[in-house]
């Protein structure tokens, strides 16, 4: 019944620096960028008079979809909240190296929630934030 992965979709608050981020700093290659201000948009999302700003992203095989909404604006879902709160979500990426990509990140300025940790399979596992609070994991296996 299902198939592939196909995207994964985060609402930021300023593409320039999502991208900046994404993009520039994890290296990501922009697929497409999109902008919808649509009442068809705005049923399918379910917030009415939808102004968004979109650009997919290459994550080795996977898109990862950027959102911004110009109007209305939303609240910070990440304010408060914690990776055991219900609804909590994050993301994976696989890096071949991971305390390389991490000091790489590091000196780059990124916030991680922890440093590499070995988990007893022994992957390499650590979360950090992109600029908005959203939680993103670095594995290598």
């Amino acid at each position: 019944m299902i198939g592939k992965s196909h995207h994964y979709g985060v609402t930021v608050s300023n593409m320039d620096d999502a991208l900046e981020f994404y993009r520039d700093t994890l290296g990501m290659e922009e697929l497409d960028q999109l902008s919808f201000a649509s009442e068809e948009f705005s049923k399918f999302v379910g917030v009415e008079d939808v102004d968004v700003e979109l650009v997919f992203l290459d994550a080795n095989g996977c898109a990862v979809e950027l959102l911004e909404y110009n109007h209305p604006p939303g609240d910070d879902a990440n304010d408060g909240v914690s990776n055991n709160d219900v609804g909590a979500a994050h993301f994976c990426l696989e890096v071949d190296n991971l305390d390389s990509v991490y000091d790489d990140l590091r000196s780059e300025g990124v916030e991680f929630i922890n440093p590499p940790q070995t988990l007893d399979n022994g992957a390499e596992v650590a979360y950090m934030y992109d600029p908005d609070g959203n939680v993103v994991e670095l594995l290598s296996e």
